[in-house]
This record gives C-alpha cells, sequence and structure tokens, in this order.
C-alpha cells in the first residue's frame, strides 16, 4: 500500500494481476482502495471471492483483461511477472486499462541479485519451476518501454530482512538488514 501511495496512488481503482486468496486486495479495501483481482486458479478465486468485496476475474493473465481502456488508476503485478509465457501481452493489456498517468508497479526476482550467485540452483527462481522468465533490470525496462510504459523510477532493492526464509544458508544475512535498507 506504501508503495502506491509513495509513487503517486493515494487512492482509486487498483486491479492486482495474479492476485491469489485476495491478501492484498483485501489490504487495498481496507486502505480505501477499490480493489479487483486477476488470478488463474479457481481455488484460490473462491478464497478471495469470500475475502474481498471487489471483483475477482478467473482467468490468465495472458488473456485480454476484460476491463474497458483507461479504466484504472493502478496496475500491481507482484512477483508474477516472471511466471508469465508471454508478459508482453500482458503488459499490453495493463497499459491500455491503466488510465492517463495511470502507475504499473512489478516486483520480481532480479537476475542481478546478490543471493543469485552464492545459492546457485538453490536461489528461490531456480526453486520454483512455474518461473519461465528472469529479468534483470535492462530486460525489464526494455519490456516496459517496448509496451508504451514510460519509466518513472526502476529501483533494485536487497531485502535483508526477509533473507533465509526460503534458504538457511543465507539466514546470517539476516543482520545485514538491521543496518542496510
Amino acid at each position: 500500500i506504501e508503495l502506491l501511495r509513495r509513487n503517486g496512488v493515494p487512492a482509486g481503482h487498483v486491479l492486482d494481476v495474479g492476485a491469489g486468496y485476495g491478501f492484498f486486495m483485501a489490504a487495498l479495501e481496507q486502505a480505501g482502495y477499490v480493489a479487483t483481482g486477476i488470478e488463474l486458479s479457481t481455488h484460490a478465486v473462491a478464497q478471495a471471492r469470500e475475502r474481498v468485496l471487489g471483483e475477482v476475474v478467473e482467468q490468465g493473465a495472458e488473456t485480454p483483461f476484460p476491463f474497458s481502456e483507461a479504466r484504472l488508476d493502478a496496475v500491481t503485478m507482484l512477483d508474477v511477472i516472471e511466471h508469465l509465457r508471454d508478459y508482453a501481452r500482458v503488459l499490453e493489456s495493463c497499459h491500455r486499462c491503466l488510465k492517463p498517468n495511470g502507475k504499473l508497479l512489478v516486483i520480481t526476482l532480479n537476475a542481478h541479485s546478490l543471493a543469485r550467485p552464492l545459492l546457485g540452483r538453490r536461489w528461490a527462481w531456480h526453486q520454483d519451476p512455474t518461473h519461465v522468465h528472469m529479468f534483470s533490470p535492462r530486460r525489464l525496462r526494455s519490456a516496459l518501454e517496448t509496451t508504451g510504459f514510460a519509466i518513472e523510477r526502476l529501483v533494485t532493492e536487497s531485502n535483508f530482512c526477509s533473507v533465509g526464509e526460503g534458504n538457511k544458508f543465507l539466514k546470517p544475512l539476516r543482520l545485514i538488514g538491521r543496518v542496510v535498507h
């Protein structure tokens, strides 16, 4: 929520692509946003619909979004883009549905992550067989610009606060999170 506010979306209609069980949608609604979600999993959609007031569309993200042009104030794709075979098609749907000056927020693992060389095949990206694309900042920038987005900010963050949750080998690095952000 804070990420939306810091990036000029203090309120409005937000689409969460890959809404899962609707936890982020519920947080959006609690913060005063109008939340809509798209989710492929029938089971997750059922759970999300019990959790939120907003519409949860059951479909894959690569199918064109069933929303009118320039409807949304923001679109979020939180740890989703790396799972999409045709991510360009999804980005085009996002672009079409966003209002002028609407915001797209994408979070994904970074191909240049500090953890990648340390962990090799044990790195989180390799642990999920549904990951199909790995993005470096340059590749993500290119994908966004090719689909019509003007990039305001592209930030790489090292999340040392939660590092080690999925891999005990990195757990000692959590101490760095107390000093480095």
